[in-house]
């Protein structure tokens, strides 16, 4: 309740601008904030963002040939502080998957070869900027920027509608296989496509924040996994790229076995019972 009260905080402080004016254009805000890159996925152009996203301001400045030391080093500086702690805790987008999930209908489990995919979406996210001059996630892909931007945009603006072409097309064909995805696997976007949970993954090894697993108490029940939004069993690798450090490992291990180095996150000793997600893997 702790992480989905702070999902809810962080969704309202990234996204409370009031000042859009529809009689004097201004469909989004545009001050000095704008300047400053939010930690998560969040698109600039949604109408109640206050700041940028990262990728799209690596691939703006990677489009007209600047290299962004700046957003890099803020990757780099929460990685190596706490890894993918943001995207369990603070990313909007990750929030709505976790909803989307929650809606009762067949579940399934992605191969775990998926979880490598977005690591090419990265690659490419650096590469087209550079020698085609488009910004290819944020044009062609990000479901963020359909739901927090495109949507909102065309019903402030209808007169636009006349200039949907086959790109924007496409992204409403990414939107819907997004929303087919999550409401069917875990977190479905953050596992396959997201980069900048694939730039946070490489520092999961090297971060300060870290999970441990007593391998003594630890009887691999998987009670972990069936909790897990990301469908990880960490008593396999406790420094796993894709491990959000949501804490529901520390919560749900019937053994209490998981522990992080953040005191704050501890098991309950007194917890006699697992908290097990109903749902049917396929």
């Amino acid at each position: 309740m702790i992480r989905k009260f702070v999902q809810i905080i962080s969704v309202i402080l990234f996204n409370s601008y009031l000042g859009v004016n529809l009689s004097k254009s201004q469909f989004l805000y545009q001050g000095n904030l704008k300047k400053v890159c939010v930690p998560i996925l969040n698109c600039y152009s949604c109408p109640l963002a206050w700041g940028s996203c990262p990728i799209g301001s690596i691939q703006q400045s990677l489009k007209i040939g600047i290299i962004p030391f700046f957003t890099l080093g803020f990757f780099g500086i929460i990685g190596l502080f706490s890894g993918r702690f943001v995207c369990g805790w603070l990313c909007p987008f990750g929030f709505l998957q976790e909803m989307l999930y929650k809606i009762k209908t067949y579940k399934m489990r992605l191969p775990s070869f998926s979880r490598y995919i977005k690591y090419i979406v990265l690659i490419l996210t650096f590469i087209i900027p550079i020698f085609f001059h488009e910004p290819f996630f944020c044009k062609f892909i990000c479901p963020a920027g359909t739901v927090e931007a495109s949507i909102w945009q065309l019903l402030m603006q209808p007169m636009l509608i006349d200039s949907i072409g086959f790109f924007f097309s496409l992204k409403y064909l990414f939107l819907f296989i997004f929303i087919s995805g999550s409401i069917t696997y875990k977190r479905f976007f953050c596992v396959t496509l997201c980069p900048i949970g694939a730039i946070y993954g490489l520092f999961n090894k090297i971060s300060l924040l870290k999970l441990k697993v007593d391998k003594e108490k630890c009887t691999e029940c998987d009670n972990c996994r069936l909790n897990c939004p990301m469908d990880i069993s960490i008593f396999k690798n406790e420094s796993y790229f894709d491990c959000i450090r949501c804490m529901k490992c520390i919560k749900s291990c019937p053994q209490h076995a998981v522990t992080s180095n953040l005191k704050i996150f501890k098991p309950k000793e007194n917890n006699s019972t697992q908290e097990i997600l109903p749902e049917k893997n396929h």
